[in-house]
């Protein structure tokens, strides 16, 4: 992943707000209703996620296109929006899409906004509902359900208290978050199409990733490949790296997981090894299938912070 910018802002000239708003792709012109317009903005984000918090003061209002998903969580007094075929007011998050213009006319107001890029939500969707091919398109910019606009909101908050604490710095946190709010966008907002299979094909994935999971768990020590488990989990091996991608906290893959399960067993077996007695870092590493005594020592370090022959002379 990229490194993290950051971008603070104070304007009281709306070309200025609308040159910032350029830069993520949301193409959006500012007009103030009268005086004492001003904006203030804190931005942190990398190439797929951008997390803002937004303070705007007086009359104003704003219109144009996207080509990235926001969803704009607003608290005010007025925050009317419309686009050709909706109209919303200030109450609930509110989604922009691509390819629908919106006009929004508004007091002051704070919000909390959160964009993805159109190639990452789709890159999550497809993983997350195997429906590769069909284009990302949501049949509404208003939330599936009131509870699910609050559960959005909810989200919103816990993406900003992310950034105030600098874990949003750390690339595991922010793949996290990323995904987390990628799949709340797809679920929070409805989406065209069959919702019922969408909720069929993710229960399957998980079922798969589970399976599969304690397979490897289980057999981690044996000579077993990820086609094996994709046999236990009765799916093909392009669909249990789908489950993992849509599962695994970190989205790692089936090759990546099963490697991590026999790093953890040939760790157990070095820290019960007597190299007086012979244990030899070389031997328990091909016990655990590592046949390459160098590489095995990378991957060894990076997951524990330490050569495995230290581990092994304790």
């Amino acid at each position: 992943m990229s490194e993290v910018l950051h971008t603070e802002l104070t304007a009281t000239e709306p070309e200025a707000v609308t040159l910032l708003f350029e830069t993520l792709g949301v193409r959006f012109s500012f007009g103030p209703s009268g005086t004492g317009f001003s904006y203030r903005e804190s931005r942190a984000g990398d190439e797929h996620l951008t997390v803002a918090r937004l303070s705007l003061g007086g009359d104003f209002s704003t219109w144009g296109d996207t080509s990235i998903f926001g969803v704009v969580d607003v608290q005010g007094s007025r925050y009317d929006w419309q686009t050709a075929q909706e109209t919303g007011t200030v109450g609930s998050p509110v989604l922009f899409r691509p390819h629908h213009p919106a006009l929004v006319v508004a007091g002051a107001l704070r919000s909390t906004n959160i964009y993805l890029t159109a190639h990452l939500l789709q890159e999550v969707a497809d993983t997350v509902y195997g429906t590769e091919d069909i284009p990302v398109a949501f049949d509404s910019s208003h939330p599936a359900s009131a509870a699910l606009g609050r559960y959005w909101s909810s989200l919103a908050r816990l993406a900003a208290d992310t950034v105030d604490s600098g874990a949003f710095e750390a690339p595991l946190v922010r793949a996290e978050l990323t995904r987390h709010l990628a799949v709340a966008m797809l679920e929070c907002f409805p989406l065209t199409g069959d919702r019922e299979l969408r909720s069929l094909s993710m229960a399957a994935q998980t079922r798969r990733y589970r399976i599969a999971q304690q397979f490897f768990d289980d057999h981690a020590h044996e000579p077993i490949t990820v086609e094996d488990a994709a046999r236990a989990a009765n799916t093909t091996t392009r669909a249990l790296a789908q489950a993992f991608r849509a599962n695994h906290p970190l989205g790692l893959t089936p090759d990546q997981y099963l490697r991590r399960a026999r790093l953890a067993g040939a760790h157990a077996d070095l820290v019960a090894a007597d190299p007086t007695a012979g244990d030899t870092v070389a031997a328990i590493a091909a016990r655990w299938g590592f046949a390459q005594p160098g590489r095995f020592a990378r991957h060894y370090r990076a997951a524990y912070g330490a050569p495995p022959s230290r581990t092994l002379r304790r």
